[in-house]
């Protein structure tokens, strides 16, 4: 059964204090109506206190002014049950002097108030004995019920009303609060709901400075980090789908890719032909292709080829031989800068194969980038414990939309992309111990490669 948490809050608190009120009302109306009827019969004690004492004839006139000032009537017997005077009708006061009653022997004050019923008038009537007065033996007070009714009323109902309205202003109050905390919560189970669905479209509203409010702050941080890691699994299954499709396929070009190269490689050592050039660079696009189908290899862990290390430079004019013709074609310029440090060949990375599949993007990507005629100039430099490689080109830069998420899979700005390029480079940096970072110069696009480097102690063949 479900029992909102603003009938939790409400129903209990309403029902303790709406208790307290009615029993704090009703007592106050009882003490006071005691009170008030304590009083009255006071006042009355007191004036049939002054009339028993009296030496003066009790009289009609004096009954009467004593009925002006305390609101009772009177009636004045003998001790023959005659009447002597009274402020009544003849006819009423004799019903109520034949009717049993009980009188009180003390000549101060009334015996207890007994109701009589007297020509379908009910009254409240006591009695006291007048024992000084020769003629007087017997006064009786009487007070019409509905009157003396009226007096508790007045003093009961307003503490009544008082608890009434604070029960009231209490259980409005409380109903707003619980009211309000509820309409929260459901927003809150309505958001989480909704993420639970994966729509991370809209924040939770955050109002007010208390525990709900936190809980909200907290739900918008876990709904950011929910669209976070949303995101790097389906990333991370579109990768490894692609990886995977792409792997098989890799694998399948670069065994044709290897045979054809065998195919003219010995087709060249068999011919005569002393104009082999054109099958030279059909050789160094093979090899090209077979270094891009190996990027893509390197995409999954157990593609990857035992590393190998290697010198810079001799990877600086690999890059430069498979890209020569594309230059040419472009009629592009490339100006690589080799340090005089690293011409000695002393200096060497880990991961060869890695690192000029990486450059070799790099390169590529200026070379696209810059457009036909355009310049690329590649500067090798030493940084203590790393090599540096500053790839520029004086092409219009990375579009805005996807600056700051071009090292993310599959995020490109050509047409035509795939965008894993520099994914694999920024990976291929990272696994070297270094970085790859853009940076925007003056009319030059820069990409800052950065790698651990290797003392090698393989030698060079000049």
């Amino acid at each position: 059964m479900h029992w909102p948490i603003r009938n939790q809050i409400l129903l209990p608190f309403a029902m303790l204090q709406g208790l307290a009120i009615a029993v704090i009302s009703l007592s106050a109306s009882w003490i006071a109506a005691d009170r008030a009827e304590r009083e009255s019969i006071a006042r009355l004690d007191q004036v049939v206190g002054t009339l028993s004492a009296s030496s003066f004839p009790v009289r009609g006139p004096v009954l009467e002014q004593m009925k002006g000032l305390s609101g009772a009537d009177f009636i004045a017997a003998s001790d023959s049950g005659t009447i002597t005077a009274t402020t009544l009708p003849e006819s009423t006061a004799t019903g109520i002097i034949a009717a049993p009653r009980t009188v009180s022997t003390d000549s101060r004050k009334l015996g207890e108030f007994q109701p009589l019923s007297i020509n379908g008038e009910r009254w409240l009537v006591g009695g006291v004995q007048v024992l000084r007065s020769s003629e007087l033996k017997e006064l009786l007070v009487l007070v019409p019920e509905r009157e003396w009714q009226a007096v508790r009323r007045e003093v009961i109902l307003p503490p009544l009303l008082i608890g009434g309205c604070t029960m009231l202003a209490m259980v409005v109050l409380s109903w707003v609060i619980a009211a309000k905390l509820g309409a929260r919560l459901d927003r809150m189970q309505h958001h989480v709901g909704k993420l639970a669905t994966l729509q991370f479209e809209n924040l939770l509203p955050v109002t007010g400075h208390d525990e709900l409010s936190s809980l909200a702050t907290s739900i918008n941080h876990m709904a950011q980090g929910l669209q976070q890691a949303t995101q790097q699994i389906r990333m991370a299954e579109r990768t490894a789908l692609i990886a995977q499709v792409a792997g098989g396929l890799a694998h399948q070009l670069r065994n044709s890719i290897t045979g054809a190269r065998m195919a003219i490689q010995l087709h060249l050592r068999r011919s005569h032909d002393a104009n082999k050039e054109s099958l030279q660079v059909a050789i160094r696009q093979l090899n090209l292709t077979e270094n891009q189908i190996f990027g893509l290899l390197s995409l999954t862990r157990d593609s990857r080829q035992p590393v190998v290390a290697g010198h810079i430079h001799e990877i600086m004019n690999t890059i430069r031989e498979l890209l020569e013709p594309q230059f040419q074609h472009s009629e592009s310029s490339l100006e690589i800068e080799l340090s005089a440090e690293i011409m000695q060949d002393q200096l060497a990375v880990n991961d060869s194969e890695q690192i000029q599949a990486a450059l070799l993007n790099l390169v590529q990507n200026a070379l696209e980038a810059s457009r036909p005629g355009g310049s690329v100039r590649v500067i090798v430099s030493i940084l203590e414990s790393m090599i540096q490689v500053d790839v520029l080109d004086n092409g219009p830069g990375v579009a805005d939309a996807v600056r700051g998420k071009i090292f993310d899979p599959f995020v490109t700005g050509k047409p035509e992309g795939v965008g894993l390029g520099l994914t694999l480079a920024a990976q291929a940096a990272e696994s070297s111990g270094g970085s790859l970072n853009y940076l925007r110069l003056d009319q030059w696009t820069q990409f800052r490669f950065q790698v651990r480097r290797h003392v090698s102690e393989l030698t060079c063949e000049n």
